[in-house]
C-alpha cells in the first residue's frame, strides 16, 4: 500500500450519523484498520472516539475536519528529543552590582 498520508487514510460513511476513518496501509481484517469512529451531534457537531492515540481533539465541526487533521498528524515529522535547557549564567542583582 502507499505510504502517502492523503491516500493512506479514508473515511467511509457506515450509516446517515457514523464514520469510520481506516488506515489502508493495514489488511482489511486487520484490528488496529480503523483508526476513529466519527457521530455526528448535530448540524455542526461531530464528536470523535479515537481508537489510536494521536493526541487529536474530540469535537469537530465536519467530518471532513477530523480526516484532514490525521492526515496532517501523520505527516508531520516527529519532534525532537528533549534537550535539558541551556544554562544561563547567574548576575547578581543590578542593586548589589552598583553599590560594590
Amino acid at each position: 500500500m502507499s505510504t502517502d498520508p492523503t491516500t493512506r487514510f479514508r473515511m467511509r460513511r457506515v450509516t446517515s450519523i457514523k464514520w469510520l476513518i481506516e488506515d489502508l496501509s493495514l489488511p482489511e481484517m486487520h484490528e488496529a484498520r480503523v483508526v476513529a469512529h466519527v457521530y455526528e451531534v448535530d448540524d455542526l457537531e461531530y464528536d470523535v472516539v479515537w481508537l489510536r492515540d494521536l493526541g487529536l481533539a474530540e469535537h469537530w465541526m465536519a467530518p471532513s475536519e477530523v480526516l484532514n487533521a490525521v492526515i496532517d498528524k501523520v505527516s508531520r515529522p516527529p519532534r525532537p528529543a528533549a534537550r535539558r535547557p541551556v544554562p544561563i549564567p547567574h548576575l547578581p542583582p543590578i542593586r548589589e552590582r552598583v553599590s560594590a
